[in-house]
């Protein structure tokens, strides 16, 4: 009885998942996500969770700076998906957006990867320009 019940429990979970089905979405998200582990490389490094590895601290940094460039071409449309997390506010906020956008490239190339205690120095105001387009642009999970 308690294994049906499981099965019943499992399939609305199943039922209830939301799939993204827009390409330009998939590609919103998967850029997000590359983005949000090179800045978990860069954070471990920076508080000492792992040692620091310089060749692997410019790669995740030389992934920033692509993907921060990448961002407005990836929200120009709005297609609709709901799996997406974007606010509407991107597209009535257009030029905030594109302008947020350009500073967290341009935060992502004054990442310092040249030792530990610089990509402490330089790392904060990167988590806070992805934080503060978030807080701004992104709905809540």
């Amino acid at each position: 009885m308690a294994f049906v019940a499981l099965l019943g429990l499992g399939s609305v979970v199943i039922g209830d998942t939301i799939r993204m089905q827009h390409p330009r979405v998939i590609e919103r998200i998967n850029l997000m996500r590359s983005s949000k582990l090179a800045m978990e490389i860069l954070g471990a490094m920076a508080s000492g969770r792992e040692a620091f590895d310089r060749k692997r601290a410019n790669q995740a940094r030389r992934v920033l700076i692509r993907n921060t460039s990448k961002i407005p071409s990836k929200f120009r449309r709005n297609p609709y998906d709901p799996a997406s997390r974007a606010r509407q506010h991107i597209w009535t906020q257009w030029a905030d957006f594109k302008r947020q956008s350009k500073s967290a490239q341009a935060t992502a190339k004054g990442v310092s990867t040249r030792n530990v205690v610089t990509l402490r120095q330089t790392l904060p105001p990167m988590i806070n320009a992805c934080l503060s387009c978030h807080q701004t642009f992104r709905k809540r999970p």
